[in-house]
């Protein structure tokens, strides 16, 4: 009863029950908790969500293993449903990386607000479930050999349904992923470029500093004597400025004891907060690449395996084969570790959140 295939069912069963479904609890909770700023934080939501369907689903392995027979509901549950998710979390990915490109190499247009975020989202995961649909009408059930049970054929009796398959699966893989890492590079160039600038502008106040420094030191300041007076000072504005603003200026200086106060131009001075926005969408930014690159690593077996032709494929292992094509499921539940690891502000909240429970 207990084969390899079905032992390695029940682990990424496990796996998901254990990791998947309270990792991605704690991704919306914390994000819910800590306040949705942006469409980053919505879609990192709306990943989560998907990421928890599907660790329900594939936790539900644990006990489709006693009861996958000939009828093909388990096959609906595990296939299908299982797969939608998969293209929901990569029609996601690639919003991410759309909506990163516009917010590091456009940080002066107007940024797509959070009702678009969550329509994208919505419409991702249902684009997603309706091209899964033709799935329910030929996946089948059928008997892999005593020793391995039942499994499930997606492509029912149609004969070339798994080529076709295969072949879009690899198609829509290869251009999400070049895609991505075109606006991925372009982000990179960007923000090197902006590095690069801020490290000029660095060594170059440090050179001028320098050569001021210098210059003081090598030269003799004035004696006291060559400083001008006040009143001459106060006789060289009086006779520069105008005569009306003049006298309103003395006469405050007489009245108060103060100079009247000048307001300044707060907007040529440096704004602290678009920079700290900067920093924060290059952050972001490197989260979302680590997310995607570990995304596309796993689903990679699965592509591979599919475009082996099926005859061939009766030489390799069964165990082998069915890894290949569970181990996709693996990207649902490690989200939340790069979140702890990159993300200081998630260990925090996750930290005052288990503190006050």
């Amino acid at each position: 009863m207990f084969t390899d295939v079905v032992i390695l069912r029940m682990t990424i069963g496990c796996l998901a029950t254990v990791f998947g479904i309270p990792g991605n609890l704690v991704i919306i909770g914390v994000f819910t908790r800590q306040g949705i700023k942006n469409a980053t934080d919505i879609t990192f939501i709306a990943l989560a969500v998907v990421d928890l369907i599907a660790s329900i689903i594939n936790g539900m392995k644990i006990v489709m293993v006693f009861y996958h027979d000939e009828h093909p509901w388990a096959c609906f549950i595990e296939v299908v449903a299982a797969r939608s998710a998969l293209y929901a979390g990569l029609f996601l990915t690639i919003w991410m990386a759309v909506y990163r490109y516009q917010a590091v190499c456009r940080p002066f247009n107007k940024r797509i607000g959070r009702r678009t975020a969550i329509l994208f989202a919505i419409g991702c995961a249902v684009v997603a479930f309706v091209l899964h649909i033709p799935f329910f009408f030929i996946t089948t059930s059928v008997k892999l050999g005593s020793e391995y049970g039942y499994g499930c054929n997606v492509y029912g009796n149609i004969p070339w349904g798994r080529d076709v398959y295969a072949k879009t699966q690899a198609i829509v893989f290869c251009v999400s992923a070049l895609a991505i890492s075109v606006l991925y590079v372009r982000i990179y160039k960007f923000i090197r470029a902006h590095q690069i600038i801020r490290q000029k502008l660095t060594i170059g106040s440090a050179f001028v500093g320098r050569d001021l420094a210098k210059t003081v030191n090598d030269k003799k300041l004035p004696t006291p004597s060559a400083i001008p007076s006040v009143s001459a000072t106060c006789a060289t504005v009086a006779s520069t400025s105008e005569p009306d603003e003049t006298n309103r200026q003395m006469t405050s200086i007489k009245d108060t004891g103060k100079a009247p106060h000048h307001p300044t131009n707060d907007k040529t001075k440096p704004s602290s907060s678009k920079l700290q926005n900067t920093q924060s969408d290059h952050k972001t930014t490197k989260v979302v690449i680590i997310i995607t690159v570990i995304f596309f690593i796993l689903w990679l077996p699965n592509i591979i395996i599919d475009q082996v032709p099926f005859h061939q494929l009766n030489r390799v292992k069964e165990v082998i084969i069915y890894t290949f094509y569970q181990i996709k499921y693996i990207s649902h539940i490690t989200n939340v570790f790069v979140y702890s690891f990159t993300y200081r502000r998630f260990r925090q909240t996750c930290c005052k959140v288990f503190h006050s429970q």
